[in-house]
């Protein structure tokens, strides 16, 4: 009885992430279908516009591609993680270098607040950078002009303690329940009008428990930001 209530839940697993999958593939197909046709038919200018539009909408089905092979790996359990000594301060470093631009032309505030004299620690370098850029980036899109975004690294008691605090639109109560779940959208226009594929928190939280450790989300409401932290037991 209880192989078959597993069997059971894995088949209605399964019919869900196909339902899902078409879902997020249909949404970017049907728009470069109708700007294909628009061109065909002569209602939009087969000017350079244009053509970045399709462009835009087929490197966002790329990268909806992408995440969904990601993601297939990860809920898999076939992730092989590349430890190696790291800088925690190298980490934030990264992401400073890599998104610092995009906060500076949002005229939001980053802020970084890395505990002094953290040694090197084994992690995937490559994989926590991963998690932080899904984290961040997100705190940045969800987060108005004027807004803030705190980084912050410490440790906590055997682990190490990430946070990323925004002070952006905010997760209701029974938002936070879901916020992890594959294909969940707290606000479902504004994340697919900007590209998201609605699984990068789930693949977030799989890199994260490789390294056997524990991801999760905070928030006082709507509009009052949020904040997401993640702790990486580091053995002495």
């Amino acid at each position: 009885n209880q192989m078959a209530d597993k069997l059971e839940k894995i088949e209605t697993m399964r019919r869900q992430l196909i339902g899902d999958v078409s879902h997020e593939l249909r949404t970017p197909l049907t728009a470069i279908k109708g700007y294909l046709e628009a061109l065909m038919d002569g209602v939009l200018p087969a000017n350079p516009e244009t053509y970045q539009q399709i462009h835009s909408e087929i490197d966002r089905l790329q990268r909806l591609v992408n995440d969904l092979q990601e993601l297939s790996r990860v809920e898999a359990d076939v992730i092989q993680l590349q430890v190696a000594p790291v800088s925690p301060a190298s980490l934030i470093e990264r992401i400073q270098n890599t998104l610092g631009r995009q906060f500076e032309e949002k005229n939001i505030k980053l802020v970084t607040d890395v505990e002094p004299g953290l040694p090197n620690v084994l992690l995937d370098q490559d994989r926590i950078i991963q998690v932080l850029t899904n984290l961040v980036g997100n705190a940045l899109q969800y987060t108005p002009k004027g807004g803030k975004v705190i980084i912050c690294v410490r440790w906590e008691k055997t682990n190490l303690l990430f946070s990323v605090k925004d002070t952006g639109i905010g997760i209701s109560a029974e938002q936070l329940n879901f916020i992890f779940n594959r294909f969940y959208r707290t606000d479902k226009s504004r994340n697919r009008a900007s590209g998201g594929s609605g699984i990068g928190l789930t693949i977030a939280k799989a890199l994260v428990q490789a390294h056997r450790g524990t991801i999760w989300a905070e928030s006082n409401g709507e509009g009052k930001g949020s904040t997401f932290s993640f702790l990486i037991p580091i053995p002495k």
